[in-house]
């Protein structure tokens, strides 16, 4: 049964804020048979039960068991430990989908399937400049435009692609990069740039705003209607004039693409992952 907007919002900002607890390294003691292609951990120093872990990270108790030996089935026992959550394998499973072809199909089915939207946001949050060139350590998922770049591009036009991306739950963050490119992602991967300044290039369709810099993302997560975001503005090219001033703004792309339509998925080969994902909001 799906609940109600406000009820889903509110589970959002509960899930984004328990997902703080997970991170690349075990920050507890951890089972010394753990898989050891995890890359990925839960540190159980609350009060969530072992179940609500398992279904919030959309793990199956037979996978958990695996990655986790001294835990059951049955989740029992379930020590103040940390837990495996995320495999290698896993991760490649989530990141194998190949660039998808700019061919329009003009064949029309009818499907019987039905996909549910999640809530929409009352605002964006900023949360900074990424470091991201190195396709081995991508910082977000997939590349929602054409490749090339957007001649058109816009932080709110990113930020409205991704959530309209946010379907049968899964909640998209929304990332700006290089002037002309918009990408989305269940979780946001890597650390901030040393330098905020290094996001520096304007954004294709408005000379006003941000999108990024040089192997640099801006990055923006959905905030809900309850807690007040720390901040939910672009940023200008007036606040980094002096070095933006010294940047390219040139696009190369010719046309944009209609939102959702995925041209490039990443694969990263790397364990150190900063895994955000949000499952199993909606059941």
């Amino acid at each position: 049964m799906l609940v109600s907007s406000s009820q889903g919002l509110l589970a959002l900002a509960f899930v984004v804020r328990l997902c703080e607890a997970a991170g690349p390294r075990p920050k507890m003691e951890w089972d010394p048979n753990t898989i050891s292609s995890c890359i990925e951990w839960y540190d159980n120093g609350g009060t969530e039960t072992c179940e609500y872990i398992r279904d919030m990270f959309g793990i199956t108790p037979e996978d958990f068991h695996a990655w986790n030996p001294s835990i059951g089935l049955d989740c029992k026992p379930w020590y103040p430990v940390s837990y495996c959550i995320l495999t290698r394998e896993k991760w490649a499973s989530f990141t194998s989908t190949a660039r998808v072809s700019k061919t329009t199909s003009t064949t029309s089915t009818t499907s019987t399937s039905v996909s549910t939207h999640v809530p929409s946001p009352t605002a964006w949050e900023a949360l900074g400049c990424y470091t991201d060139d190195d396709p081995a350590w991508p910082v977000m998922e997939k590349e929602y435009s054409k490749e090339g770049g957007d001649t058109s591009l816009k932080v709110s036009d990113c930020q409205s692609t991704c959530w309209a991306a946010s379907v049968n739950r899964t909640v998209l963050y929304a990332g700006v990069k290089e002037g002309n490119q918009c990408w989305c992602s269940r979780f946001v991967a890597g650390e901030t740039s040393r330098n905020e300044t290094d996001c520096n290039l304007p954004c294709s369709g408005d000379k006003t705003e941000i999108c990024g810099g040089k192997g640099r993302l801006n990055v923006f997560a959905p905030v809900t209607a309850s807690e007040s975001p720390r901040s939910s503005t672009t940023t200008s090219v007036s606040s980094i004039a002096t070095t933006a001033k010294d940047s390219s703004t040139s696009a190369t792309a010719t046309d944009r693409v209609t939102s959702g339509s995925v041209i490039n998925s990443a694969t990263p080969s790397s364990g150190a992952m900063r895994y955000r994902a949000m499952f199993g909001l909606f059941d």
